[in-house]
């Protein structure tokens, strides 16, 4: 099994070295997302495997996604109607993008590839592209469309800092929704990046955080907020599907 991993930058999936907009794990600064993600796949397995430290694992940008767009398909998803912003088109269009990438590199792995599509669901970058379900339905949709069965949406709500947060603040992993409802916006009165950096005394590096995942300082295991289980069970499921293991345990 292979991860192919998207994300906004450095501090959340990672980046590539040369600046390029997609490379292989050997171009690949990896990103406390990243790590995340690799430790639930571990779970979701049933058996202790890294694909980061293995390097079975690949990145594209969000730029590359927006450069390979894909035409319109045949059957197009209605994002117009009275619940569906337009603006929920751009996460829509990233998820097709990403499952054509992933299923070419299925076919040149001659291996199975499971795709996770991170976007921030509020933000200075994405203000105006709809609510978060409405995010999280039309990467979904997009998977759907190109008849990608192993795309994972992976959207914090508002943004990463808040999952990291809960496990990191004062009484950690304890009432951690109402990060969800604080503004994701960077210029906000006590933006949610200047709260992380406050609970871990300016070691906020990314080095510094990655360093707290590998060592269980950051406990994935007990982050209970709503957009980090709609994408941790998700992708449990997608994992079990993948290697095929039974489904709903």
């Amino acid at each position: 099994m292979h991860l192919l991993l998207s994300g906004e930058g450095a501090m959340d999936m990672g980046v590539c070295h040369s600046g390029v907009k997609q490379c292989e794990s050997s171009d690949f600064q990896i990103g406390p997302m990243s790590w995340l993600v690799d430790q639930l796949v571990g779970d979701s397995q049933g058996y202790e495997f890294s694909y980061l430290q293995n390097a079975c694992f690949s990145y594209v940008s969000e730029s590359f996604l927006a450069e390979n767009k894909q035409k319109p398909a045949k059957k197009a998803m209605n994002l117009r109607g009275r619940k569906r912003p337009p603006e929920t088109q751009y996460f829509y269009e990233n998820a097709r993008a990403l499952a054509v990438e992933a299923k070419q590199k299925a076919d040149d792995l001659n291996d199975t590839v499971i795709a996770v599509l991170f976007r921030d669901a509020d933000g200075t970058a994405s203000a105006g592209r709809g609510h978060w379900k409405h995010k999280r339905d039309s990467m979904i949709n997009g998977f759907q469309a190109e008849g990608f069965e192993f795309g994972v949406p992976m959207i914090p709500k508002p943004k990463s800092e808040a999952w990291l947060l809960c496990a990191v603040k004062e009484n950690p992993y304890q009432a951690c929704g109402g990060l969800e409802d604080e503004s994701g916006n960077d210029s906000a009165e006590h933006p949610l990046k200047a709260q992380l950096s406050a609970a871990l005394n300016g070691k906020d590096s990314i080095d510094e955080i990655n360093d707290m995942l590998l060592k269980g300082s950051i406990d994935v295991h007990q982050i209970d907020m709503l957009s980090f289980n709609a994408f941790k069970d998700n992708l449990k499921e997608v994992v079990k599907s993948a290697i095929g293991l039974p489904l709903g345990d």
